[in-house]
This record gives structure tokens, C-alpha cells and sequence, in this order.
């Protein structure tokens, strides 16, 4: 999955239908559906969402519309959007990342909620119970404050002498919290110091990475957030420059150049939520759709970037590796 696509919000669906009765409702209503995402906006064609819903009948344009809002990094600019969204009255709205969920559920108490790759939904307030949704909203979720310890942990076993760390973390990531008290836990544990290196935007990316130098830290280890996500490929440069290796959170970054990830395959929260947005659309309830959490954590290497910044994987980390990228 490329970073524009996690952005961008992937989906995909599994259910197939072909009965003639969902053709005549869908002719009498068109279904709407709503998304809102971090990244910037784009035409309904350049969602796996649309082209999942697609394959089981419901076509752009013919028997379903969307309306698609992206804050373009702004995050603060969630809730003005939530509240524009839910004004073009959607059946259903997707939310593709935690903060998009957060300002989506203060926004309506009313339009069911569909969440994709987003944060523990308890922590966030969205939910009391994870088997039965409490509020309008329901979904998929990356259990990444769970796995930002066992990130750190993975860190220090590929840098066996590490001792200083950079943590790059987001701070209207509304899981940092929870994000950090794991991090800081972990390297309390592990004897690690940390440099907190705060980013707000992709200009502060240069200057963390120069205070990091200066500091001299041994690696990086990057917040699972869509932010950190968008910025990524410069991440990935500025540790190849200064040889640093780096802890991400999802795959497909490896596959783009950045050492190392510890993380879900999000690729099976796409055809879920599009399945749940399906159910939804024919009249199911949210209460009746639990939360449900990722069946696969994924380690991935990338050996050609560990040449690069003159790193030697232990081989008892490549033998547990899902994916390695020689």
C-alpha cells in the first residue's frame, strides 16, 4: 500500500450481491456516503472504497453518490469539515483516521460511523465496549498505542548498543498520550533516554532531524500517525543522510525505503469497512457491528537500507521478519 493510498483512505469489499431488489431501492434512493479524511481531497475515483463498492453494485454516479472532504494536513480543520460533511446529509460516513473519528462523533449523534485504520476506539471516547458500539460509530481499529512499546523493543534489537532515541510524535494526535506514556515506559524499562521531537507539519521534519544530530541519537523511532505517514518519504531521507536507523509503523514504508516496521497488515481493515459500510447501507445497526481489532502484526526489513546506513540485521530478527526487502 503506498502512502497516498493509506491518505487517501483504502477500502475494500468482500460481499458480493447481484438481487434485483437492492437495483429497485437503490433507483427509488440513491445512497450517500460521506468521507473524511486527514489528507487532502480527491475525486470519488481515486478510493479503493468506490471501486470495492463498485464490484457488488454500487456504481458513482448511477446508484450512489459520495461526498469527500480532506484537510490537507490541517487537522485542525476537521471539525469545520465534520460539520460541512454531515450538512449534505450522508447515510453513512467513513472515517479514515483517528482524528477524522473524533471530530465525525462530536459533530453527529445521528449518522452511523464507520472508522478505518484508527486508534483504540475506548481510549479515544468513541465507544464503551468494543463488541457492542455504545454511539453512531463502529469499525476497524490498528491497536498502534498497544504495539509502541514492542516498537522501541525491536529498536534497541537491531541497535543492540543503543542508548538515546529520537521519537518523532504528533501532537494533535489525540492517542499521544497514550502513545507516550507506552514509548517513555518502555524506555524506562530498556535504559533508553529519549529526544521528544514534536511535529506539527511537514517543515518541522529538517529541523527535528538537525536537533537529532546535534543531541546525537542513535535511532529514530517514528509515532504511528497519519501525519508521520504523509511525511514519510522525507523521514526516510533524512535518516538515509545522517545513517540513522528508524522504527515505522506500517509495511508499505518499508517497502519505501524506510529499515524497519512493526505493525498491522491494514490491508484487511479495507474490505471490512467497505463490507460494514454495505451493511449499513441495506439497514443494519451499529450496535449490531462490533469494533473489531487486526489478526496480523507484521515485522518488515528492508536489508537494502540497512546496507545503505551500515547496519547489520541479526539473523534472529530476519528469520522472524513477515517481509524482508532485499
Amino acid at each position: 500500500m503506498r502512502r497516498r493510498e493509506f491518505i487517501a483512505l483504502g477500502s475494500g469489499l468482500a460481499l458480493a450481491s447481484s438481487a434485483s431488489s437492492f437495483e429497485t431501492h437503490a433507483q427509488q434512493h440513491k445512497p450517500r456516503v460521506g468521507v473524511l479524511i486527514v489528507g487532502p481531497p480527491a475525486p470519488a475515483r481515486d478510493f479503493e472504497l468506490v471501486h470495492h463498492l463498485a464490484r457488488i453494485g454500487y456504481v458513482e454516479g448511477r446508484n450512489i453518490t459520495f461526498e469527500i472532504r480532506g484537510a490537507a494536513g490541517e487537522i485542525r480543520q476537521l471539525p469545520d469539515l465534520a460539520k460541512e460533511l454531515i450538512a449534505t446529509k450522508p447515510d453513512v460516513i467513513v472515517a479514515a483516521t483517528s482524528p477524522a473519528a473524533v471530530a465525525l462523533v462530536a459533530a453527529t449523534t445521528d449518522i452511523p460511523i464507520v472508522m478505518t485504520v484508527v486508534g483504540d476506539p475506548i481510549a479515544l471516547g468513541l465507544t464503551g465496549s468494543m463488541s457492542r458500539p455504545t454511539r453512531n460509530i463502529t469499525g476497524f481499529t490498528n491497536s498502534s498505542v498497544s504495539l509502541a512499546a514492542k516498537r522501541l523493543e525491536l529498536l534497541r534489537e537491531i541497535v543492540p548498543a543503543l542508548r538515546k532515541v529520537a521519537y518523532l510524535w504528533v501532537p494533535l494526535n489525540p492517542l499521544t498520550k497514550q502513545f507516550g506514556a507506552e514509548v517513555r515506559k518502555a524506555a524506562d524499562t530498556l535504559g533508553i533516554e529519549l529526544l521528544s521531537l514534536p511535529l506539527t507539519s511537514g517543515t518541522d521534519i529538517a529541523a527535528a532531524f538537525t536537533r537529532a544530530e546535534q543531541e546525537k541519537v542513535m535511532a529514530v523511532l517514528v509515532e504511528s500517525d497519519e501525519l508521520a505517514v504523509r511525511f514519510s518519504g522525507s523521514i526516510v531521507d533524512e535518516c538515509l543522510i545522517r545513517n540513522l536507523p528508524a522504527m515505522h509503523a506500517w509495511p508499505f514504508e518499508v517497502r519505501n525505503g524506510a529499515l524497519i516496521s512493526y505493525g498491522p497488515a491494514t490491508v484487511e481493515n479495507f474490505p471490512q469497512t467497505a463490507t460494514y459500510v454495505d451493511r449499513l447501507l441495506k439497514g443494519a445497526k451499529v450496535a449490531d457491528l462490533p469494533f473489531e481489532e487486526p489478526t496480523q502484526i507484521r515485522l518488515a526489513i528492508n536489508l537494502r537500507t540497512a546496507r545503505s546506513i551500515g547496519i547489520s540485521v541479526p539473523p534472529s530478527l530476519l528469520t522472524r521478519a513477515d517481509e524482508v526487502i532485499e
